[in-house]
């Protein structure tokens, strides 16, 4: 609002009318712009110019009452007894004869009343030059501006400034008082324009100083468009703390409610389409009321040919909108969307908004259908969502609303799978009316084994046996999918899809399809036959052609795990880094965390501890494990083994309390879950348990032809647990009939697999075996969590054999690794048995007691003071007093020094490793 040229005019006009030349101003802009504010800024100085102010407000609440703005002149003007008593007569009998004749304002007034009303008006400038204002004057009723056009044809030889706010552009433009005043050769046109950029920063600075005004006065301006309400409401929020906040949105509000009607309509308009093409088809203002009322809301700082200047202001208006009066522009805009040609999507976010009629048109259904479809390649499963569930809802074809429900399941499976589990009984039914078949009864029958709903899964799976071998390609590839991920994830069901079809791999009836039949076979191929170069190579090739768009989990997912259990982890995490990557712009929050979850497997078989504990946390954050359903064993088994090898024992005994359904035991996610256990028993000493979580696994993956090391290396395990029950010649046995049962498996196995036999081994034979294990496991696709357990067993081995020199080197190796793995219970327990196993010096030549030589060992390889002192059950206090005399009899004053006097590993490696 730049109010200085304005201002001047008036201030010369006022001079001119003092002296009997009296002059009329039509004061137009924006809405908010500050036309109120100039004429009541005026109205205050009117008295130091000579002049009597009395002003008026138009409203449109008033319209209805006649001579409503002239009453408020009169009720102001200081006449004496005699006139106030005749002037409210006058418009008493002014009312009184308007209402008689319409019942409301009437055409017109009489004359008579006119003249006298006007007449003591410029009788009143005759004693004292008037200020004459009228507010909004557009919204005056009409008696009022009868009269007042009168006084404005007499206004040549008065003394009287009179002064008119009006709308401007957008607002009546049929407005006939403006036209008629503007005909008058006494008349003058002022504009208040937006305030400009050097504009916004002045007010900005008035409030906040000239800092924040030079910060923020480009944006400020860019949100308002220059008017100076919301310009005010963006310093007021600034000064409570936020940006565009509530004071900004309650501006924006007060603009629309001070604007004309067609400005609302147009602006509700706007917010239907999102965009300014094709609005004056919808609003029905017709082409140039539309043009008029769109470059109002532009000057107004509301629009600008972009759309809204804040989302606040989006938000707002959106917020105040007649939800019914949006529900019938958006009925409108489906059907002139459709009736252009207009794509799916557009006329499908239209149906979305709007109700009734328009749903039950005939090309409703369709492009609801299609624009899902679009929605789902696009990675907008919401919005997909969103489409199908108003399909289903309208649609009243039995088959086809089965159909629509199981697309429907389709698409929220990549959101949450659990929001569809209310559907499937529905989905049942119609199977068993012969509504629900080929690929849609596959979807059904998956969701129902991903929820445990074995019974009815078996009662589907047995209906499609019984249908014969489908007719169309894409059926018959959904078929062979469902076989091979039966065989590999719920093996106990494979029977009920009935015998396998000897035409051999069925034609598919897209790439995509195909992909997903490689990747599934793929896998299959690798749990039934163990690691094969066919397979990984075939996994490769999948991942390599999956486009952006066809982001599959099962695909992706399967060839993932074909790769990782083949031994090629190191590639597998890399390749579902991308993936992971690629998924953040799609609202498939479901996808990513089955994703999230193989790679927390993949970060774990690489002994990757803090990154498959992230990892599987994600997983189960954005999933949460009611609807992850029997496949909740997997982030929660590799929850469960990760935190055992950190030490974190209470966090792991968590996750091994939540209820898992009893379902997922017949699955493979059951099996990795007994195996975390099993672990966990290992690690807290239920050794017995942990033998019959182990017997039990082995036993259910070799009935189930899955029976594969790089699986789940379950005989390893129990041969370590017999080393810790005693029975060695148990454990030598175990793992000579995996080395004879299994010609290949994965380094890490192999790797694994020789540490543990070296515990079993005379103590000659150890160290050999371990350093085998070592080497094995520092592969690229090794584990460097075993790892570092073999180079703890391979120090200990030396120790036993009295090569201390070797001992420690081997056990700084160790710590640094474990350290880097975040295997924190590994590096404490090294720390301890360093501590205790130091040999003495002869001649006890460094002074160092046998407290002190266990307190200053454990400090070399980096435990903090609490730590030592849990480890040596004694105080702190008791620990920084062996520190303090070990220091003074070693002459060095910091921890670092101490590694390289006792022969423990540096202190600075294990630094570095631990910030690794």
């Amino acid at each position: 609002m730049e109010r200085e040229a304005p201002l001047a005019l008036l201030t010369a006009l006022s001079e001119r009318a003092g002296e009997g030349q009296g002059r009329a101003v039509l004061v137009s802009g924006p809405v908010a712009a500050g036309k109120s504010v100039l004429m009541h800024h005026f109205a205050d100085r009117a008295p130091s110019l000579g002049l009597l102010p009395l002003t008026a407000l138009a409203s449109a609440d008033e319209r209805h009452l006649p001579l409503g703005v002239v009453r408020q002149l009169v009720d102001e003007a200081p006449f004496d007894e005699t006139d106030r008593a005749r002037a409210v007569a006058l418009v008493e009998e002014g009312v009184h004869a308007a209402r008689h004749r319409t019942g409301t304002t009437g055409p017109g007034l009489d004359p008579a009343i006119v003249h006298g009303l006007c007449a003591l008006l410029l009788e009143l400038a005759e004693r004292r030059p008037l200020y004459l204002a009228v507010d909004d004057v557009e919204q005056a009723d009409q008696a009022s501006l009868t009269c007042l056009a009168y006084l404005a044809r007499r206004l040549n030889t008065a003394r009287v400034l009179a002064v008119f706010t009006h709308g401007g552009h957008g607002c009546d433009t049929d407005f006939r008082f403006a036209a008629d005043l503007l005909r008058q050769p006494n008349c003058h046109r002022a504009e208040v324009t937006p305030l400009s950029p050097a504009g916004v920063r002045r007010l900005t600075a008035q409030h906040l100083g000239d800092t924040v005004a030079e910060e923020r006065a480009a944006d400020w301006h860019a949100y308002s468009g220059g008017n100076p309400l919301l310009v005010e409401a963006l310093v007021r929020d600034h000064l409570g703390g936020g940006e565009a906040g509530p004071r900004y949105r309650e501006a924006v509000l007060s603009c629309l409610r001070r604007s004309c009607p067609d400005m609302a309509t147009a602006l509700h308009g706007y917010l239907v389409l999102g965009e300014l093409d094709h609005l004056e088809d919808l609003v029905d203002l017709g082409p140039a009321r539309t043009t008029e009322a769109v470059h109002a809301l532009i000057a107004g700082g509301l629009l600008t040919m972009d759309g809204f200047r804040h989302e606040a202001a989006r938000a707002a208006v959106t917020g105040a909108a007649d939800p019914e009066e949006l529900a019938r522009l958006h009925a409108r805009a489906a059907v002139l969307a459709h009736e252009r040609g207009a794509g799916t999507d557009v006329v499908a976010d239209h149906l979305r908004g709007a109700g009734g009629g328009v749903l039950e048109e005939p090309w409703a259904l369709p492009a609801l259908e299609d624009a899902a479809a679009h929605a789902l390649r696009d990675g907008a499963a919401d919005r997909a969502v969103e489409c199908l569930r108003l399909a289903r809802a309208v649609c009243t074809d039995p088959q086809r609303r089965s159909r629509l429900t199981a697309a429907l399941i389709r698409a929220e499976w990549s959101i949450n799978p659990g929001v569809s589990s209310g559907r499937l009984g529905e989905l049942v039914e119609a199977m068993r009316k012969g509504c629900l078949r080929g690929a849609d009864a596959l979807t059904l029958a998956r969701a129902l084994l991903w929820h445990g709903r074995f019974e009815q899964a078996q009662e589907v799976l047995g209906h499609l046996a019984g249908a014969g071998q489908p007719a169309d390609p894409e059926t018959a590839t959904e078929l062979q999918i469902t076989r091979r991920r039966l065989r590999h994830t719920y093996p106990s069901f494979l029977p009920a899809l009935g015998p396998r079809s000897a035409a051999g791999r069925p034609p598919t009836h897209s790439v995509s399809a195909d992909r997903r039949l490689q990747a599934v076979s793929a896998l299959a191929a690798v749990l039934g036959e163990g690691p094969n170069h066919e397979a990984v190579g075939i996994a490769q090739r999948v991942l390599h052609g999956t486009r952006p768009d066809e982001l599959s989990t099962e695909t992706v997912e399967s060839a993932l795990l074909a790769l990782a259990y083949s031994g090629r982890a190191e590639r597998a995490g890399a390749w579902c880094d991308l993936f992971l990557d690629r998924m953040r712009s799609r609202h498939t929050p479901s996808r990513r965390a089955r994703l999230g979850a193989v790679r927390a497997e993949i970060a774990l078989r690489r002994g990757d501890l803090n990154d498959a504990r992230r990892h599987a946390t994600e997983a189960l954050t954005l999933l949460p494990p009611i609807s992850w359903g029997v496949t909740v064993g997997a982030p929660l088994s590799t929850l469960v083994l990760a935190t055992t090898a950190m030490g974190r024992y209470d966090e792991a005994q968590a996750h091994l309390d939540h209820r898992v359904p009893d379902a997922m035991f017949e699955t493979r996610y059951g099996m990795h879950y007994l195996y975390a256990r099993a672990r966990f028993g290992l690690a807290t000493g239920y050794l017995e348990m942990a033998l019959e979580d182990l017997r039990r696994c082995g036993a259910r993956l070799a009935q189930w032809g899955m029976d594969t090391p790089g699986l789940i290396p379950w005989r390893t395990d129990a041969a370590e647990v017999y080393l810790g029950l005693g029975r060695p010649e148990e454990a030598k046995r175990l793992l000579a009939e995996q080395q004879a049962r299994f010609t290949f498996m994965p380094s890490r196995v192999r790797g694994t697999a020789s540490r543990v036999l070296a515990g079993a081994s005379a103590p000659a034979h150890r160290p050999g075996l371990l350093r085998q294990a070592a080497e094995l496991l520092q592969s690229d696709d090794g584990d460097r969590y075993e790892l570092a357990l073999a180079f703890a067993d391979l120090a200990r081995a030396y120790r036993t054999l009295g090569e201390f020199r070797r001992a420690a080197a081997a056990e700084r190796r160790a710590v640094i690794v474990a350290a880097d793995c975040h295997a924190e219970a590994l590096v404490r327990g090294l720390a301890v048995e360093s501590a205790t196993a130091l040999p003495t010096p002869a001649d006890g030549g460094d002074g160092l007691t046998e407290a002190e030589r266990r307190v200053a060992s454990m400090a070399a390889v980096g435990c903090s003071n609490r730590e030592i002192a849990e480890g040596l059950h004694v105080t702190v206090s008791t620990v920084e007093q062996h520190l303090t005399r070990t220091y003074r009899k070693l002459r060095i004053s910091r921890r670092a020094d101490l590694p390289p006097l006792l022969g423990g590993p540096a202190a600075g490696d294990l630094t570095d490793a631990r910030r690794r």
